[in-house]
């Protein structure tokens, strides 16, 4: 896709360049402490780090023809206060204001500040928000309400779908004529992966940053490779032998009791530093397994976890729990002890100490590895075995861009519009800051991590949650809980999983 490789070229700047450097906990956790969050350079650090150059000759770069008002309508809304209902507050987050009174030197900041007023300049508009704990109780409240009190709302994609199929906002395919999602700014994996028969209730694009901190990640340590004569990663995903079995291997082979104490503590070598809930997901989606499928001939949603491969990873990633002392789980009761009260956020200095040989977290906490002394390299999440047709990667919790139906006929085409040049004026803006400088470290081109990153990108998914289905929570508490065998379970509530997609196909593919 088009999008997709710029989209994916963007990033691979920030990364590459944060990569070289070298030398948030999860999306469904909003409290993880805002004062371990990392400051983002200022511009002059971020110069220094470009190689010399400028936006338009950084490692990867927005296009230098792209001109930002050339695909939207223009129109005169005489003043017109457009309100955002912004529901991220969690601090783990890179970013969670999507608006800004002023500038003030700190590049995102000042991006979202300048695609703001580029679109107030151009469609006469007043944009703000109303940032809030919880936008989905206020989106269904206002549209109950028959309530105009915002036009656009950011609620997590885990609660997305609920809000759609209790009617609360517009499907955008129905609304074509003034919304054209085909358009680069519009990030096309969510457009194809949320499309459910022809029916697409939210989206995201360039206007928003949190599906890039959103998209789980996979870091090793370079330095230990080479000190543990291991095989080369990068090697490995070139010669289709990144599998599973692959990674529990090497995770097994760096485990090391350093002291000899016959304990393993946050001083001592581990395979792997993360926590159970991201692993899971994280490994589940690269063995090719997703929770809810579409079926490739009617496209109904399907239960993605029936028959025996389920149960294959399962017992494989159960192993690289449970067994021995391969993985540093921080959520682990027998690691916790050892957190030095840092509660998640022990993963970072486990990784950068040289005491794990693999780390993974939301890419929003990349940014805490800009001085890691030791060199350190990106690849996909492995894949189940060499059969597999492709790597997979995830993108879990993003907030979502939906349209209440309190809006009327009129109101939603001024809506439409004045979401598509927000999106529009943030491609060479905020998108370039949050990849080509905030998340900068000191350069180098490193071709392997390049092709790496693409290849995350060229494979990133997003998941179709509902609360109401338990297939997810059922494998992620047996995992993280310690529950060996999980057929029993699956069994369980496999009935009750049918029952609830069947009403789910309904709401999709009834009428």
């Amino acid at each position: 896709m088009k999008h997709l490789k710029r989209l994916a070229a963007l990033v691979l700047a920030a990364l590459l360049l944060c990569l070289a450097a070298c030398s948030e906990k999860a999306a469904e956790n909003p409290d993880a402490p805002a004062e371990n969050t990392p400051e983002a350079p200022t511009v002059t650090e971020a110069a220094e780090g470009t190689a010399g150059g400028t936006a338009s000759d950084a490692l990867i770069a927005v296009e230098e023809d792209y001109d930002w008002s050339a695909g939207v309508k223009k129109n005169d809304y005489a003043g017109y206060r457009f309100t955002i209902l912004n529901g991220c507050t969690a601090s783990w987050y890179s970013y969670t204001l999507v608006t800004t009174e002023e500038t003030t030197g700190e590049p995102v900041n000042d991006a979202i500040y300048e695609r703001t007023q580029r679109t107030n300049e151009l469609l006469n508009v007043d944009v703000v928000e109303n940032n809030v704990s919880d936008s989905t109780a206020d989106l269904k409240k206002a549209v109950k309400a028959g309530s105009g009190d915002f036009d656009v709302a950011l609620c997590t994609l885990m609660n997305s779908f609920g809000i759609a199929m209790e009617n609360n906002i517009y499907d955008l395919n129905t609304l074509s004529e003034d919304l054209d999602l085909t358009n680069v700014w519009w990030d096309q994996n969510s457009v194809h992966d949320l499309d459910i028969n022809g029916k697409l209730f939210f989206v995201t694009s360039d206007f928003d940053t949190t599906r890039f901190d959103s998209i789980r990640s996979l870091y090793f340590n370079k330095q230990m490779i080479e000190d543990l004569s291991m095989e080369n990663p990068y090697e490995l995903v070139d010669g289709n032998h990144w599998t599973l079995d692959k990674f529990i291997s090497m995770c097994a082979a760096a485990e090391l009791d350093r002291d000899g104490d016959g304990l393993m503590t946050d001083t001592d070598r581990y395979g792997y530093v993360t926590y159970g809930e991201l692993a899971v997901d994280m490994l589940i989606a690269g063995s090719g397994i997703h929770y809810i499928e579409k079926d490739p001939e009617t496209g109904h949603l399907i239960n993605g976890t029936e028959g025996e491969k389920l149960i294959d990873v399962y017992a494989k990633i159960y192993d690289l729990l449970w067994t021995d002392n391969r993985i540093f789980d921080c959520r682990q009761n027998r690691y916790s002890k050892y957190a030095r009260g840092l509660g998640d956020r022990i993963q970072e200095p486990i990784f950068t100490e040289n005491s794990a040989l693999f780390y993974s977290e939301c890419m929003a906490w990349t940014r805490v590895l800009r001085e890691m002394e030791a060199d350190f390299g990106v690849v996909p999440p492995p894949k189940f075995n060499e059969d597999q047709d492709r790597y997979y990667s995830i993108i879990l919790n993003p907030f979502m861009q939906m349209i209440p139906i309190t809006e009327k006929a009129d109101a939603v085409s001024r809506t439409c519009n004045i979401l598509d040049v927000l999106a529009s004026a943030s491609h060479d803006t905020v998108v370039d800051a949050y990849v080509n400088v905030t998340l900068t470290g000191k350069v180098a081109r490193d071709p392997d991590s390049v092709r790496m990153l693409h290849l995350v990108f060229d494979e990133l998914s997003y998941n179709i949650h509902f609360s109401n289905v338990s297939i997810r929570s059922t494998i992620q508490n047996g995992l993280t809980g310690g529950t060996e065998n999980i057929a029993s379970m699956i069994q369980k509530t496999a009935k009750s999983v049918k029952k609830t997609l069947e009403k789910t196909n309904d709401f999709f593919f009834g009428g």
